[in-house]
């Protein structure tokens, strides 16, 4: 399952991070730092909301390898049942 790894994601906020400190520094009355770190803590909410959809769903195809490995498994028992039947009639 491909997705934000962790890695980028720090990379993307530090930059933002450092972004923000330039704006602050240049003391520009058009910049918006405000913006800046309403952007930064929707993109954190957003990683983490992400994090919590991988670990549904990587719950869910856990659960499904389950689900169908145990109905392989029972598949296979009568399977078996029904052929010594044949070979027994």
């Amino acid at each position: 399952m491909q997705g934000i790894e962790p890695k980028l994601h720090m990379n993307l906020t530090s930059r933002i991070e450092y972004y923000r400190l330039l704006i602050e520094a240049a003391e520009d009355p058009e910049s918006h730092p405000s913006d800046v770190a309403t952007q930064i803590s929707e993109l954190g909410h957003l990683y983490e909301e992400y994090l919590l959809n991988k670990k549904n769903l990587e719950n869910s195809i856990k659960n499904y390898r389950q689900y169908h490995n145990d109905l392989r498994k029972n598949l296979t028992v009568r399977l078996r049942e029904l052929r010594r039947k044949a070979r027994q009639k």
